[in-house]
């Protein structure tokens, strides 16, 4: 009776405080686990409900790119004011590395690598633009755009957008015309060689290639994630997972020119529950076994899938 009384108690609390006016929850959400999904407890990660901290609220040490010298006219080069904005971040316990709203960050190609300090918050609100000109990429990173590896227990999250700038790229991909020779381009988002990530609320679009690569991860939750490019935009594959075990996708909306999930070689337990596909492929499970290697993918178990294009829709 009195521990009921007592979460009766904390519930009123937590209530009241929600809607007192300009007051900010300084608690911490719990995401919901998804059923037979399999994830350590006590790495679980946790997520904010309203991004706003002070370096005096709830023990959060907010690093803003702007304090680190960041423009956000999309014109300026903002590549090193990111890149020192997340070796701060990255060192600091309890930090949330913060994009704001309502600017254009131009960034170059960038490795943000850990392992980091715990509980690190990436708060992504404002727009990040890739450079346009394809003749102007680092040829030491031709394949990704902004890659995060190494981390553990982060999450990513906001209402902002990471737009690839993709056009000239598709333009002279030999899918679109086959005089132009056929290369590689970069992907937008990369999560590498982590675990315990979450995800939520992203916007990722008209990127180089492919939009958002899982690789080597685990515990991997994407909810609420938008990626989108136009439906002839060659090889943008929306959310592509290589290599990693327990990702699960929630509420996601995909529209590109090529699949809308694809999954290949070492990856298992995968779900997918509420994503909305089109234009696209569709699910794609493929690239196997390539070079006479051998591919496997077990576990795989999609919620449900609506595709746009041919008003079909499949449930599982």
């Amino acid at each position: 009776m009195d521990k009921l009384f007592i979460i009766t108690l904390l519930g009123l609390l937590i209530l009241a405080n929600g809607v007192a006016e300009n007051m900010v929850s300084d608690n911490f959400a719990i995401l919901e686990e998804l059923e037979s999904f399999e994830i350590d407890e006590e790495n679980d990660v946790l997520l904010f409900d309203i991004p706003s901290w002070t370096s005096e609220r709830g023990g959060k040490v907010l690093v803003n790119v702007d304090s680190f010298g960041a423009v956000g006219d999309g014109i300026s080069d903002d590549t090193q004011a990111f890149v020192k904005a997340w070796d701060t971040a990255c060192a600091t316990p309890e930090a949330v590395f913060f994009v704001p709203s309502d600017r254009h960050y131009l960034v170059n190609a960038t490795r943000f690598k850990g392992p980091c300090e715990d509980r690190l918050v990436i708060q992504i609100d404002g727009t990040i633009v890739a450079p346009d000109e394809p003749k102007n990429w680092d040829p030491d990173l031709d394949r990704q755009w902004l890659e995060f590896s190494k981390l553990s227990g982060v999450v990513f999250q906001g209402n902002g957008v990471i737009d690839g700038s993709g056009s000239k790229w598709w333009a002279s991909s030999c899918k679109t015309n086959k005089t132009n020779p056929c290369r590689g381009a970069p992907t937008a988002l990369t999560i590498d060689s982590s675990s315990s990530v979450n995800v939520k609320g992203l916007t990722i679009k008209n990127s180089q290639q492919m939009h958002f690569v899982i690789s080597k991860s685990a515990s991997v939750r994407i909810s609420q994630v938008s990626v989108s490019a136009p439906g002839d935009s060659p090889n943008t594959d929306g959310i592509h997972i290589t290599q990693s075990t327990n990702v699960v996708l929630q509420d996601c909306k995909i529209g590109t020119g090529d699949d809308c999930i694809s999954i290949v070689n070492g990856s298992s337990g995968i779900k997918m529950k509420r994503i909305y596909c089109g234009p696209g492929h569709g699910v794609s499970i493929g690239s196997l076994g390539k070079d006479s290697s051998t591919g496997i993918v077990t576990k795989g178990g999609p919620g449900y899938c609506i595709y746009q294009g041919d008003n079909q829709w499949s449930q599982d």
